[in-house]
């Protein structure tokens, strides 16, 4: 997949289709979109365009508005490539380039400068100063300036629209189940193993302390989890804490995992953990002796999750 960085490629590209949006998540109304992109790409004989910007819109122009993202913008090129998209161009979004009219836009940007032949976007979708360049605009402009459009509808999942804005509360939530679900894979983060308290160990529960890079975070609890190690092509089971240690009195949160059947250090080692289910909350117990019988128990609802679940890759 060809990446760009600019407004525009330096040059048109002959019979391009093409679809705007921030695809946040990559989720299952993504993908729809995306898999007709590429359908209708293939039938015409020219490339397969994402359009998307970096940052997020909502970070420069609401810079006070809270929007923790699903996906960090490396994840999303990686998904967007993997659904076998052509060309992703992540255009620089500034406060001038948000002054530019929905129409300056589609005849400048898209039909000139990118050589759109077929334009998709989803049902909801607007851009432009104001987002006035809603499907109704276009459908005006595609009539102006000739080229195709295509309105994508909404899935759905149990009568419910599938949005990033609906997975972010899920996972905000603890709803892993409904956020994997409308994601179409797990929900995952990724981070390096720093240095803990190690008490994990002296309770016969070694964890890997993660330093995690990741806006948004599942609510603080106990999950079950898959660990993806480096050079290990196939994941392995784990059970995750997520929280401020109350047993010992930590104050700070932090994400531990404890992986099942590994031994050996991975201090410095970036892993990657898909989050499959929420077990409970994290509860301050009387002992030690008292969490530790609790992980047992958690260790063995696990497993047996884990073992009757398909992996993510």
């Amino acid at each position: 997949m060809e990446i760009l960085s600019a407004i525009s490629p330096p040059r048109p590209y002959k019979g391009a289709v093409v679809t705007l949006g921030n695809f946040d998540g990559v989720h299952l109304g993504h993908q729809r979109i995306f898999s007709r992109l590429v359908e209708r790409s293939r039938q015409m004989g020219g490339p397969s365009v994402v359009y998307t910007f970096r940052p997020h819109p909502v970070k420069v122009l609401y810079p006070d508005r809270p929007l923790p993202l699903l996906t960090t913008y490396e994840e999303r090129a990686h998904l967007i490539e993997s659904l076998g998209v052509d060309v992703l161009i992540a255009a620089p979004f500034d406060r001038d380039f948000a002054k530019m009219e929905a129409s300056r836009f589609v005849r400048e940007v898209l039909v000139e400068g990118i050589g759109a032949a077929e334009v998709l976007v989803g049902y909801d979708y607007a851009f432009g100063r104001g987002r006035e360049g809603n499907p109704e605009f276009l459908r005006r402009m595609s009539r102006e300036l000739g080229f195709r459009l295509e309105i994508i509808p909404p899935v759905r999942l149990d009568g419910v629209v599938v949005s990033s804005s609906r997975i972010r509360r899920a996972v905000q939530e603890g709803d892993l189940r409904l956020a994997n679900r409308m994601l179409g894979r797990e929900f995952s983060v990724e981070g390096r193993v720093l240095h803990g308290h190690g008490r994990g160990k002296e309770l016969g529960y070694p964890t890997a302390n993660l330093a995690v890079e990741r806006e948004l975070l599942p609510k603080p609890g106990v999950y079950a989890v898959r660990v993806f190690l480096p050079d290990e092509e196939t994941p392995r089971g784990g059970m995750a804490n997520l929280g401020t240690n109350p047993t010992f009195g930590d104050g700070v949160l932090s994400l531990e995992v404890h992986i099942f059947d590994h031994r050996g250090s991975l201090y410095g080692k970036r892993l990657r953990l898909t989050f499959v289910e929420r077990l409970r909350d994290e509860v301050r117990f009387s002992s030690p002796e008292a969490l530790v019988e609790q992980l047992k128990k958690d260790e063995a609802f696990s497993r047996k999750l884990l073992g009757r679940e398909t992996p993510s890759r």
